[in-house]
């Protein structure tokens, strides 16, 4: 979900636009709907981009939030047409708690789970009339032919009477940089693989609503506190809706287990704060990701305590079900042997299908004028590259068999299959 590079960029533009908000002044709690840009998606493609976008002109309270994709008419455009993969929104010139010199203060997030925001009554994230916000999106074309959508976003907003303000506190298994991971898929039946991070957090007080983000495979989501000794939230994903065709990746539950609390999760500055993102490790899941989005009430004398009844949006919590990506089409050419690696143009891989020797260290060159990446769609053991333009992606193939590689930018367009012989 996170793009912090992407964020950074975006910052730089923030002083060369600006976008104002339809309407004038306002009483009370009003529910704002905002639109991004017009933003095409070829068929069968995936855009992820950043943008300044439109927020309230005048001084409140954000209370809840959530999003969707529309069509030129406003219509919801479903899974089956242009999906949202994941949004993030962050107040520019806001430094973040989390991702120290990152300017841009992440305070909501959605994914394929849908996890809106919504804040307990009498709380709210602070927010001035000159705050500029940015939005970071990605989203994925399930059509073959190219289409145009808006992300629309809902806004439920207070400026009649203060609110006790709240500090968003971005929680990610890879924090700053890119969100993603590789689970290599090695292990047994019911094996599992944990990735965790820890987080000194340097104010006290109550946490006082989240919700988790997880990728295909994920199991749970847990929030730790080693100073209280206790794991006082667990994000669980639902699964079970059917998945948008064609199979483009992987994909993420349709619901993850969020909590709001008045009273809250009590922390203490300096408690360590620790993400532990668990995923099944019988098979492959690349590009995983473990997030938690946290709202922050400040209170120095929080201390260590029973955390109280959480109000839970639970939905029908599930393990992952098994799951192969197939190649969205079959590699072409002939089959090149003993090579040691190749080209990556725009569009196209330079030797679709090859066979190489045991443990062969083989590498990707990149140098078209697109960004494409390579990752695994099935096989022995679970990786991707970095998204390149320019550059070198290497990998040592240490485990015989075949996988199954694809461009997660360009699925059905690039291709390609690698034979790790055993002798």
């Amino acid at each position: 979900m996170q793009r912090v590079p992407r964020l950074v960029a975006l910052l730089g533009l923030a002083g060369l636009t600006a976008l104002g908000c339809g309407g004038n002044a306002f009483a009370g709690e009003q529910t704002l709907t905002f639109f991004s840009k017009p933003i095409s998606v070829e068929g069968y493609g995936v855009v992820q981009k950043t943008e300044l976008v439109e927020s309230p002109k005048v001084d409140g309270y954000v209370v809840g939030m959530s999003a969707d994709v529309v069509d030129s008419g406003g219509s919801v455009q479903g899974d089956e047409e242009i999906m949202l993969h994941h949004i993030v929104v962050a107040k520019i010139g806001t430094p973040d708690l989390t991702c120290t010199g990152l300017l841009a203060e992440r305070f909501y997030a959605e994914g394929e789970e849908r996890t809106k925001m919504a804040l307990p009554e009498g709380y709210g994230y602070p927010n001035r009339a000159s705050d500029g916000w940015g939005m970071l999106y990605m989203l994925m074309n399930h059509r073959s032919n190219r289409l145009t959508g808006r992300v629309r976003y809902t806004v439920r907003y207070v400026t009649d009477r203060p609110l006790k303000p709240v500090k968003p506190v971005w929680l990610d298994v890879r924090n700053c940089g890119s969100s993603e991971f590789d689970v290599p898929g090695t292990g047994k039946k019911g094996s599992t693989f944990t990735k965790t991070w820890d987080y000194t957090i340097p104010q006290g007080g109550a946490l006082i609503a989240g919700g988790g983000h997880l990728h295909g495979g994920g199991i749970r989501l847990e929030l730790r506190n080693a100073a209280c000794q206790a794991t006082p939230f667990t994000s669980l994903p639902s699964w079970g809706e059917p998945e948008p065709k064609p199979i483009l990746h992987e994909a993420g539950p349709r619901k993850m287990s969020s909590f709001t609390s008045a009273a809250g999760i009590p922390v203490s500055a300096g408690d360590r704060l620790q993400l532990a993102a668990v995923y099944d490790n019988s098979r492959p899941h690349v590009r995983a990701m473990g997030i938690m989005l946290l709202y922050l009430a400040p209170d120095p004398g929080a201390g260590c305590r029973p955390t109280p009844s959480l109000a839970l949006e639970l939905g029908q919590p599930s393990l992952p079900p098994p799951f192969t990506m197939p190649l969205p089409r079959p590699p072409r050419g002939p089959l090149y042997r003993n090579l040691g690696g190749t080209w990556v143009g725009d569009y196209r891989y330079g030797h679709e299908r090859l066979s190489i020797r045991p443990r062969t260290t083989f590498t990707w060159r990149f140098v078209g004028e697109k960004t494409h990446d390579v990752t695994l769609a099935s096989g022995p053991v679970g990786f991707s590259s970095p998204a390149l333009r320019r550059g070198t992606f290497r990998y040592r193939f240490t485990r015989p068999g075949m996988y199954r590689l694809y461009c997660s930018l360009h699925p059905t367009r690039m291709t390609q299959i690698i034979t790790a012989r055993r002798h």
